[in-house]
């Protein structure tokens, strides 16, 4: 059994009765999310419901319609706090010509490192950082350079726009090194909180406490991004 299975299971859907569709939901949820952020996408579906405690081998077509719903229903419980965190931030900004580049790489990172505090143990940036792999690091603007098909969400809007204030932010630079450099950046803060998640849940000898290294993390970020042409 997933050890924080548990604690991510609303008042009441313990006991008997209506509760339990919900609670089998929230164990599938929380079974894919650490066994692909720790073994990899290649996991069986029947590994992800024998460690959600479900019985029935089709629990995930019952739940989710499919497993790319299921992974799309685990990305979403966590990137809409992220989303609503980062709304928030980007609505604090300054005007363009007071706003610095620190405050523009803490609307990206803070919002990941909060959701991964709120998830303790945390398994959603090796997750997030896993289906990123494959995708290309440039973008065109207005759009996600990590986006996947998937249906719109409010949570892509938002990263968009963090990405189009940055952006417009190395307006220094041209347009095409601007973008690229954008997108390095947020990758590479998103990576290095993955590279922290799993050091910190091997136990590894130096690991410094999240917020430690995110400002740290966020010192580089905001070398790289203002870095000579």
């Amino acid at each position: 059994m997933i050890r924080h299975v548990t604690d991510l299971l609303p008042t009441g859907t313990h006991s008997g009765g209506r509760g339990r569709p919900a609670e089998g939901r929230l164990r599938l949820l929380a079974a894919a999310e650490q066994l692909i952020a720790t073994r990899g996408l290649g996991v069986p579906n029947r590994e992800i419901v024998t460690a959600a405690g479900q019985h029935n081998q089709s629990a995930i077509t019952y739940h989710f319609g499919s497993r790319a719903a299921l992974i799309e229903a685990v990305c979403e419980r966590h990137e809409t706090p992220i989303a609503r965190h980062r709304k928030h931030l980007i609505a604090r900004l300054p005007g363009p010509r007071e706003r610095t580049t620190r405050q523009l790489v803490e609307a990206h990172v803070q919002p990941l490192a909060a959701e991964m505090l709120h998830c303790v143990p945390s398994y959603w940036a090796r997750l997030s950082d896993m289906l990123l792999a494959d995708e290309p690091l440039s973008f065109g603007r207005g759009g996600d350079p990590f986006a996947r098909p998937r249906p719109e969400r409010r949570a892509d809007a938002v990263f968009s726009e963090l990405l189009e204030v940055m952006v417009a932010h190395l307006s220094h630079l041209p347009e095409p090194e601007a973008v690229g450099r954008a997108s390095l950046t947020v990758r590479f803060a998103s990576s290095g909180l993955a590279r922290w998640e799993r050091d910190s849940e091997a136990g590894m000898d130096g690991v410094a406490p999240l917020a430690s290294f995110t400002l740290i993390l966020t010192d580089l970020a905001v070398a790289m991004l203002d870095a000579p042409s």
